[in-house]
């Protein structure tokens, strides 16, 4: 039996220094009446959302670029993606026609899924998150709309609604896995050395 389940993550936590108002070494904002508890199950779970859409993000990149290298997706690499968004429209185009088709339903799943929860990705890799005992947490930022237009997002959730969406959002890195997996078993795309 592999000893993964008798690591535990306790042993590398610092302590906060002395005399200090800091309920652990990791919480960003010095709150009082934050718990450590929650400081530290916050950003474990913040940590999970950025680092799967990370994986993910990284992965719709490499089948992008070896998508584009195909002459089949000649027509499409006149437009080669860069943000996230035009990275799913360029997939969902390179998905419709062979050699991918055939794995359309699982990209199609996929994609319509990484759309749907794009907005938390944004918010846990770029925010600011307070955390508050019997609140939860709360993340806010402002984004700029347009040259003149500024939006002020704001987003509460519980510690358990927090830890759901860490949960999903490791989920659908493992479903962009499941498919980058038979695309990489088929032979399909083209080789990046």
């Amino acid at each position: 039996m592999s000893d993964y389940w008798l690591s535990q993550i306790n042993p590398y936590l610092r302590e906060p220094p002395r005399n200090s108002v800091r309920r652990s070494a990791y919480e960003v904002e010095i709150n009082p009446w934050s718990r450590r508890g929650d400081v530290e199950a916050a950003l474990f779970f913040r940590g999970a959302i950025v680092s799967a859409y990370g994986y993910i993000e990284t992965i719709l990149g490499e089948i992008c670029i070896k998508a584009s290298r195909l002459p089949q997706y000649a027509v499409l690499r006149e437009s080669f993606p860069h943000s996230a968004d035009q990275r799913v429209s360029f997939l969902r185009r390179a998905f419709a026609l062979d050699p991918l088709r055939e794995y359309q339903p699982w990209a199609t799943l996929f994609l319509d899924q990484f759309e749907t929860h794009g907005e938390l990705r944004n918010l846990a890799a770029h925010a600011y998150m307070q955390v508050l005992p019997n609140w939860g947490v709360t993340f806010r930022d402002l984004r700029r709309d347009g040259p003149a237009m500024i939006n002020s997002r704001s987003q509460r959730m519980t510690i358990p609604e927090l830890e759901v969406a860490a949960w999903r959002a490791t989920r659908l890195s493992r479903l962009c896995q499941h498919l980058v997996n038979r695309l990489n078993a088929a032979e399909i795309l083209a080789k990046i050395d």
